[in-house]
């Protein structure tokens, strides 16, 4: 079993705003779970740069990221702040306890791993019972793939799309997996599934959202957003793992 980004950093995660999005799952986390985030214990699976994680933590007891890059910044946000530490890990490699993590980040990972239902054993394995993972990935029937912004490759043959891509002299290459909404529905049934998407649409300006597009979303009631998830660009779950 390996994972797609064995090989070291990515600069693609090595990307802006990634403080921007540690804000937004920590408004997102904080409006779905109910509990003082100062006494808890995160991890960020596949935390790439670590960014996100730095974010996080000034809010939160301690916070561990894990990729299988070692990122040179590491260090540096190490020294900054004594409650994150990062870990040189893939996901088949994970060394963190069992029922020992609050909360699980899987931030845009689910698509990049070899086995993303091992990934979802995973997460279910490291947290406490009643723990939570904030989990979000792209959706395959968005027609626009999210990584190389090419619209409908990745519904191609995967071969096919490598090759098409290669030829018309693309800087990226297809290298994601993404799947459907009720696949990942089936995947994650061990968990309570709480889908944050409607309230993420329903408060652009909580994400720093704005223009008449996301007003216009923002208006549509709450049962309609949900429904319509499965066409959703991003999926965004919270998962809570049983207390038995």
């Amino acid at each position: 079993m390996t994972n797609n980004h064995s090989r070291g950093p990515d600069p693609r995660w090595d990307a802006k705003n990634r403080d921007n999005k540690g804000h937004a799952i920590l408004q997102t986390v904080s409006h779905f779970i109910q509990r003082p985030l100062k006494e808890t214990e995160w991890l960020d699976i596949g935390c790439g740069n670590g960014i996100i994680a730095a974010t996080i933590a000034p809010s939160v007891k301690f916070i561990t990221g894990a990729d299988p890059g070692a990122w040179p910044i590491w260090d540096t946000l190490q020294k900054k702040q004594a409650n994150i530490r990062f870990l040189h890990e893939p996901i088949e490699k994970l060394t963190c306890h069992e029922n020992k993590i609050d909360i699980v980040i899987c931030n845009q990972v689910y698509e990049h791993v070899a086995d993303p239902q091992y990934l979802i054993q995973e997460i279910k394995r490291v947290l406490k019972p009643g723990g939570y993972c904030y989990f979000a990935g792209p959706n395959l029937f968005f027609p626009i793939e999210p990584h190389v912004f090419w619209p409908f490759i990745h519904w191609l043959p995967r071969n096919f799309a490598v090759k098409l891509m290669r030829k018309f002299g693309s800087k990226g290459i297809l290298d994601a997996w993404s799947t459907d909404y009720w696949t990942l529905i089936r995947w994650l049934d061990a968990f309570e599934i709480i889908n944050a998407v409607p309230y993420i649409l329903k408060n652009p300006k909580k994400y720093n959202r704005t223009g008449l597009f996301w007003k216009a979303l923002s208006l549509m009631p709450n049962w309609l957003l949900n429904k319509l998830t499965w066409v959703s660009p991003t999926f965004v779950f919270i998962l809570k793992k049983p207390t038995a």
